[in-house]
């Protein structure tokens, strides 16, 4: 029998009146128990609403606890209501804050105070108003917000997005609109901005590469710099101008299952850095690399410490007027524990964390892909790439390599692309292939994304190589990862799609993204078969059934640039972990099951 206790049915006839009373007993005292379990169930609940809209959907409610970095967070479902979870606050007095845009606290409210007890849920229901002011909402906004609310054609804004690969991957948009520069201003900028090493830097911790090209005839990604900071100069504030002269355009809040997460967010305790990669061992903790240091470290989200070990660095010395680049890359985690970094220089790395000591291993190369070739279990074997001698009109002499995880045992090369013709775009002619984000397929066999050409490339033991193209020209395919299927699902950063080759057939589907520019950037299948994808530039975690086609999108609370996806399968509930690149933060998604 299920009793409707909120809104009790009954007969008006007198006969039913004894009836009546024992029921409206029963559910009185169902509520009060119901309301027991919320208290320890939750920690701090509420609702969110505005005059406008009444109980407001999608709203992230932001906790953070006096004296602690770490952020949770939690989004209200369609009524309104919002509940952070008992084991996720912790006692104390907490800061809420909000992110819904177009929406704020009240002045005197932002932000809002509330005590979390351990014997009861706190209550606290919050009252938002609409931003009128555009420059209030212009700071609400992310990258993508601000490139679909750009004026111009699409070559244009293809031009700021894809083939410039991206101003929001150091900072958000915001800071070009808000500049006053020119479009000679801009020149000097990019200028500038082309001598950073874009992978180890950001907005915060900045590393010089090389010396500033002359500004005269000035090339950015294979194009024309004056083209790129001729459009920029139409989007800002140059020329005395005191808002934008075109509308801001915002995202829809989440909806549906979009709004059930809970979200924490810890900084790493040594900033300013750069976080690029992570990965998960078989108790939880979370590894990374510190791509703007040369330290990898460790995080226990069971007690929220961290620790750091200082990582080797074979690059050489740096050249005049530039520096040593520092920094730790892609972080694999092997099957028995052990850690595998991407650390500067031409050798490969592990880590050991039981004796806390490395392992180095020489590679064949002159220059070593960032990257490393997961390794999951049963699999013996991690895979490198590398340049064995700089390259010589179209030869690309790309060298692949598979190393023996117990042994150390290091194969023969794999000739990738030497002497092959070098499928391009004639707009990005002083482009070459290259392997990308490295995998293997379920015998072991070596494949690649290749951007350049827009393929996946793969080689087999014998050392024939064959690259796949996908069915969308131009697609750049930048990481992914292979399931328990033989598939691998990847990104196609450029047409906005989520690919997925069959390695047993070569046969590959996509599945369309929207909108427009929300640029995917890592794909990660989970055991449930959905698919979580990281996109540069909305903020927002992507969630799809390729059942359906169906896309869940979860906003983060934080703005983010996640370079990887790491499905963590110790967790007892679908447990999601992002690196968010430009801030050095950890960021932790669950979702109820």
């Amino acid at each position: 029998m299920i009793m409707n206790c909120a809104k009790p049915w009954y007969a008006g006839a007198s006969l039913r009146h004894t009836l009546f009373v024992a029921l409206a007993t029963i559910c009185f005292s169902l509520l009060a128990f119901q309301g027991a379990r919320a208290a320890d169930r939750f920690s701090l609940a509420g609702t969110v609403s505005s005059a406008g809209e009444g109980a407001m959907e999608g709203v992230v409610v932001i906790a953070q606890r006096e004296g602690d970095t770490v952020l949770t967070a939690v989004t209200s479902d369609d009524s309104g209501r919002y509940a952070f979870p008992r084991d996720r606050l912790k006692a104390g007095d907490y800061s809420i804050r909000i992110r819904a845009v177009g929406y704020r606290l009240p002045e005197a409210d932002a932000p809002r105070k509330v005590t979390v007890r351990i014997d009861k849920a706190a209550q606290l229901d919050l009252t938002l108003e609409p931003v009128t002011d555009k420059s209030r909402l212009a700071a609400q906004l992310t990258s993508l917000e601000w490139v679909q609310s750009f004026p111009g054609t699409p070559a244009q804004k293809d031009l700021l997005v894809r083939n410039m690969v991206n101003c929001a991957f150091c900072h958000s948009l915001e800071r070009v609109v808000r500049s006053p520069h020119t479009a000679e201003g801009f020149l000097s900028v990019i200028q500038r901005m082309k001598i950073y090493e874009t992978d180890h830097s950001s907005a915060e911790r900045i590393q010089i590469v090389s010396t500033p090209d002359p500004l005269e005839g000035l090339m950015w990604y294979g194009r024309k710099a004056k083209d790129i900071a001729d459009y920029l100069a139409t989007l800002n504030l140059s020329g005395g101008k005191a808002t934008w002269d075109y509308p801001l355009k915002t995202l829809p809040r989440p909806s549906g299952e979009g709004t059930e997460a809970v979200v924490t967010v810890y900084p790493i305790p040594r900033q300013p850095s750069v976080i690029h990669d992570l990965d998960v061992d078989a108790e939880g903790n979370v590894w990374y690399g510190n791509t703007g240091w040369d330290y990898i470290g460790k995080l226990d989200p069971d007690t929220g410490e961290f620790q750091e070990w200082e990582a080797p660095n074979f690059r050489p010395p740096a050249e005049p007027g530039t520096q040593r680049i520092l920094g730790v890359m892609d972080i694999q985690v092997d099957p028995e524990g052990r850690v595998w970094a991407a650390v500067g220089g031409t050798k490969q790395t592990v880590f050991l964390p039981e004796t806390e000591q490395w392992r180095i291993y020489d590679l064949p190369v002159i220059w070593k892909n960032p990257f490393l070739s997961p390794v999951r279990e049963g699999e013996k074997a991690i895979w490198g790439t590398g340049l064995t001698r700089p390259p010589e009109g179209d030869e690309w002499p790309e060298y692949a390599f598979r190393r023996n995880i117990e042994t150390g045992e290091l194969s023969e090369g794999i000739d990738l692309f030497g002497g092959k013709p070098v499928p391009q775009d004639p707009n990005r002619a002083n482009q070459r292939n290259y392997c990308y984000m490295m995998e293997q397929d379920k015998n072991g066999n070596f494949l690649c994304t290749t951007p350049e050409a827009s393929a996946i490339t793969r080689a087999d033991a014998d050392g024939n190589v064959r690259m796949i193209p996908t069915p969308t020209p131009h697609a750049y395919p930048r990481r992914g990862y292979r399931d328990d299927q033989n598939r691998f699902w990847f990104t196609e950063f450029w047409a906005d799609r989520i690919g997925v080759i069959d390695l047993d057939t070569d046969e590959i589907k996509e599945y369309p993204l929207e909108p427009r520019y929300i640029s995917p950037y890592y794909a990660r299948p989970d055991a449930k078969g959905y698919i979580w994808v990281s996109s540069t530039g909305s903020d927002r975690l992507l969630r799809l059934d390729p059942r359906t086609g169906e896309v869940v999108k979860y906003l983060m609370p934080v703005y983010y640039d996640a370079r990887k996806v790491v499905v963590d399968t110790s967790a007892d509930h679908t447990t999601v972990w992002l690196p968010n690149k430009n801030r050095a933060q950890l960021i932790r998604v669950e979702i109820p099951d």
